[in-house]
C-alpha cells in the first residue's frame, strides 16, 4: 500500500459527516487514521474495511501501539476515532464483519491504551522500504555478450530471453 492511497483513505474520512465532531483537532484524528490505515495494510495485509475480529484484535495490540510513542497521548482518543472511522466506512463501503469489527474495538481499547501508555512496542513499525533499483546497465541484442564470449548477446547468454 501506498502512502498515496493511505493519505486518499484519510481524506476521504476527514471529508466525511463521521469525521464532523472532530473538526477542532482535524490534525489529530489524520494522524490516527493515518496510523490505523497503515497498520491494517503493512501489518495485517488487508484493507481496513476486510479486516474481521482477529484482524482487530492483531492491529490494536500488536500493530498500532508500535506507531505510538510511550504515553502518547493520541492514544486516549484512538478508539472514539476509530468507531468514527467505522461509521464513515459502513457507509461508504460494504463492512462484511461490521459487528465483529465494533465487538473488537471495544473489547480491545483498554488494552490497547496499556499497551501504548507502557511503550514497549513504541516506534517499532515497519517502514516501507525503498524499492530496489539495479544499478547495472542493459545489454543490447547486438551488443557483445558480458560473459567475454565475442558473441553477440542475442546469440550467446541471450538465446533463451
Amino acid at each position: 500500500m501506498s502512502d498515496k492511497q493511505i493519505a486518499l483513505e484519510t481524506a476521504a474520512f476527514l471529508d466525511s459527516d463521521a469525521a464532523r465532531p472532530w473538526s477542532g483537532r482535524r490534525a489529530d484524528a489524520k494522524r490516527v487514521i493515518e496510523r490505523f490505515v497503515d497498520a491494517c495494510y503493512r501489518g495485517v495485509g488487508k484493507a481496513p474495511w476486510e479486516l474481521d475480529g482477529e484482524d482487530v484484535r492483531s492491529v490494536l495490540i500488536e500493530q498500532l501501539p508500535a506507531r505510538f510513542g510511550k504515553s502518547d497521548e493520541l492514544a486516549r482518543i484512538t478508539p472514539e476515532l476509530l468507531e468514527a472511522y467505522y461509521d464513515h466506512l459502513s457507509t461508504a463501503r460494504v463492512v462484511t464483519q461490521s459487528f465483529e469489527i465494533r465487538q473488537a474495538l471495544a473489547a480491545h481499547a483498554g488494552e490497547f491504551e496499556q499497551v501504548v501508555k507502557s511503550g514497549r512496542l513504541a516506534n517499532l513499525a515497519v517502514k516501507a522500504d525503498d524499492p530496489f533499483v539495479h544499478k547495472a546497465e542493459k545489454v543490447g541484442r547486438n551488443d557483445p555478450c558480458s560473459c567475454g564470449s565475442g558473441k553477440k548477446f542475442k546469440k550467446c547468454h541471450g538465446k533463451d530471453a
